[in-house]
């Protein structure tokens, strides 16, 4: 039995809960006029959405690190 079925399922409804979040965020952050707060929103909720919308980018971004700060060189 597979749970690809169901990991798609959950990364729809992760989706959904995300932007509902960010929604009321910058709601409430506009409404207090905080706009650096709600900047920090926009672009903390983007980090995590990338991550969730595509989790093998996790992956990639730590090679590419590794590469860059020479890690595992002899």
């Amino acid at each position: 039995m597979s749970l690809s079925g169901f990991e798609t399922w959950f990364m729809e409804q992760v989706k959904i809960v995300l932007g509902i979040i960010l929604i009321i965020l910058l709601f409430v952050t506009a409404y207090k006029r905080a706009w650096v707060a709600m900047i920090g929103v926009i672009i903390g909720l983007a980090i995590v959405g990338i991550f969730v919308v595509e989790p093998q980018i996790i992956q990639k971004l730590a090679t590419w690190l590794t590469e860059k700060l020479a890690l595992g060189d002899g």
